[in-house]
C-alpha cells in the first residue's frame, strides 16, 4: 500500500503524456484508471510494478479469471476461467521507454500468472497501436483477432486481442 501514491503518479503521467504519443490506450485518470482500482488491485495482490532507480517505470495488473469483455470471443487456448490471467493497465513511463524494461515486466507476470495455476494470459491492446502490438508479440503474445468492445470511459472501440499461451 505504501507504493499507491507513486503508483497513482505513474499512471498520471501516463495519463498526461498521451497527448504527445501517436499510440495509446486512451486512459483518463479517475476515470480509468483510477486511485480506487489500484488501490484494490494492491489489496488483491494484483498490481505489477517494475522499478528502475526506485522509480516505477513500468507497471500493470495481473488478474486471475476470464474478463466478461472476454468470454463471448474465440480463444485458441482453452482454458477454465480460473486458468486465465488477464493483463490490464499495462504501461510504460514516457522516461524509461527503449529500455527493455517492458519486456522484463511481461516476463515477470507470465512467471506469475503461472504460479497461480494459469495455462494463458490474455490482453487487448488498442487497434493500429503498432508498437504495443510488436512488444507484445515479441514476447510470446500472439495475435488472436481484432474485435469491438466497450469500455464504459471510451465507449466502443476496436482492440487487438492477444493471448501468451503458458
Amino acid at each position: 500500500m505504501a507504493d499507491l501514491p507513486a503508483l497513482c503518479r505513474f499512471y498520471q503521467d501516463i495519463c498526461d503524456h498521451q497527448k504527445f504519443d501517436d499510440y495509446g490506450a486512451d486512459w483518463h485518470w479517475g476515470i480509468y484508471p483510477a486511485e480506487s482500482d489500484l488501490k484494490e488491485a494492491i489489496e488483491k495482490e494484483q498490481a505489477l510494478i517494475g522499478l528502475k532507480d526506485g522509480k516505477i517505470a513500468a507497471a500493470g495488473l495481473l488478474i486471475v479469471g476470464n474478463d466478461p469483455l472476454y468470454s463471448k470471443f474465440g480463444w485458441p487456448t482453452k482454458a477454465d476461467d480460473d486458468e486465465i490471467a488477464v493483463i490490464h493497465l499495462y504501461g510504460l513511463h514516457p522516461a524509461f521507454r527503449r529500455q527493455g524494461l517492458s519486456a522484463s515486466l511481461l516476463l515477470f507476470a507470465e512467471d506469475r500468472a503461472k504460479s497461480l495455476g494459469c495455462k494463458v494470459i490474455r490482453l487487448d491492446s488498442m487497434a493500429g497501436n503498432r508498437p504495443a502490438r510488436r512488444l507484445y508479440e515479441k514476447n510470446g503474445f500472439s495475435f488472436v483477432q481484432q474485435a469491438n468492445v466497450h469500455y464504459d470511459d471510451i465507449g466502443d472501440t476496436d482492440v487487438d486481442l492477444l493471448e501468451c499461451p503458458l
